[in-house]
């Protein structure tokens, strides 16, 4: 999971920084990364029957109704996912990161499951 996580923070990197031109392709893409996240999470959390799995899968649907949201009407007005980006989606994904998915990992290796 680590490893997503470093990919994803990459991509918003990127994305803070990038041309106007780029910008809509890179937030698809950091939406699609999200969302192939999330199923791998949520799998992982059925695998192995975790207990607050509906309070982790609802803060997902959350996270990526928002992207999509902002992503929608970006295509209209750009300007809207760029405030998003800079001023919201970092530290929202930040938190989520260090809050439900360490509990996850910390469930995982006290049950000594290795991804």
């Amino acid at each position: 999971m680590d490893d997503t996580h470093s990919e994803f923070l990459e991509l918003l990197a990127k994305i803070k920084v990038c041309e106007d031109a780029d910008f809509l392709p890179l937030f698809k893409k950091i939406i699609e990364h999200t969302r192939g996240h999330f199923s791998l999470e949520e799998g992982i959390m059925e695998k192995y029957n975790f207990n607050e799995a509906q309070v982790h899968i609802d803060e997902h649907k959350r996270l990526l109704g928002e992207m999509e949201y902002f992503y929608t009407n970006a295509l209209k007005l750009p300007v809207f996912g760029e405030s998003y980006i800079k001023y919201y989606a970092y530290d929202k994904f930040k938190d989520h990161i260090v809050t439900l998915d360490t509990q996850l990992a910390t469930y995982l290796k006290d049950n000594n499951i290795s991804i």
